[in-house]
């Protein structure tokens, strides 16, 4: 069996008002396949970068663009999706694996090929390179970016990240660093190590993030067991996207609720919020980040205050 390491760029809506909902909601259109195909051993033996010319978000997105590099006329040129999957899918062959970095490309690959009426179950069955780093590396961030993951591991970067084919490579050359053996022969271990959510709902049309955990729409959640509602602690933010706190039922006891706030266009985002049984383990570790923080917070503001007593004594 082959390994096919795949990474893809997608173009974005320029507004909600544009975004395709049906067939699917389409948060992304491919505009780049780049893969590099290996044996078993990964050694490798093919690769390949595939421009793809969009049939729905056809102007380019300003955030896709700064990100990928790719300009408006490079958007006109390439295949179409149709036509680009049928030279993806011959290249690939018939009997391989697809290996990415993280979960999103091949849910957003499954929605393009449903969009065009083709089989979104090409590919389903793939691995998520980001676990068996992870491990092996005892990562701290489940979701650790690309670049970071190469540098961590002392792979030179100089090319343009967030292209298709250099992602891929990218990712190629940290399969040469890790123990792939090890890590596919555990790799349905890592995956039922996952925590999996007792509800999982999104929230579309948030424009203000700063403003999240105050928003009636996406803070009001019904406890996963009883359907009454959640009562929240202080959140932790890790990202200014994404946050996370302890919140409590009075009849089925503590639950950990995780906020993400997924970019659609400029100023507007799609929440989704995960619910988790809370192990004690869990409560423990994030009430210890909490304390953390609340030092941190403490220390600048003892900080600010000496440096203004310095400033008022200079006058």
């Amino acid at each position: 069996m082959n390994y096919i390491i795949l990474d893809l760029e997608w173009n974005q809506a320029v507004s909600a008002a544009r975004m395709i909902r049906t067939p699917v909601m389409l948060h992304g259109e491919i505009i780049q396949i780049g893969a590099v195909k290996t044996d078993d051993k990964f050694n490798l033996l093919d690769k390949i970068k595939i421009n793809v010319r969009p049939k729905y978000y056809k102007k380019m997105n300003s955030h896709v663009e700064k990100l990928t590099g790719i300009t408006q006329l490079q958007l006109t040129s390439g295949e179409t999706f149709p036509q680009a999957f049928k030279i993806f899918e011959k290249w690939c062959g018939k009997d391989f694996r697809f290996i990415t970095w993280g979960f999103d490309d091949l849910g957003v690959f499954a929605d393009n090929l449903t969009l065009h009426g083709l089989d979104p179950s090409f590919g389903s069955d793939y691995i998520n390179l980001q676990l068996i780093y992870n491990r092996q590396t005892n990562a701290e961030h489940l979701q650790c970016a690309l670049a970071a993951a190469a540098e961590s591991l002392g792979i030179p970067i100089d090319v343009q990240c967030h292209d298709a084919f250099n992602d891929a490579f990218l990712t190629f050359e940290l399969c040469q660093k890790l123990d792939m053996t090890l890590g596919l022969a555990e790799y349905a271990e890592y995956v039922a190590a996952l925590p999996t959510p007792l509800m999982k709902d999104a929230i579309p049309n948030v424009d203000d993030l700063k403003k999240m955990i105050f928003n009636r729409r996406v803070v009001d959640i019904p406890c996963p067991r009883c359907g009454g509602g959640l009562k929240h602690g202080k959140w932790l933010f890790s990202s200014g996207k994404s946050c996370k706190t302890i919140s409590s039922c009075p009849e089925d006891g503590d639950f950990l609720v995780k906020l993400k706030a997924i970019k659609v266009t400029e100023g507007d985002y799609t929440v989704t919020r995960s619910v988790f049984a809370a192990s004690e383990d869990e409560i423990k570790s994030f009430n210890e980040k909490l304390k953390k923080r609340e030092e941190r917070r403490k220390k600048r503001a003892a900080e600010n205050t000496e440096e203004n007593n310095d400033k008022n004594g200079d006058v």
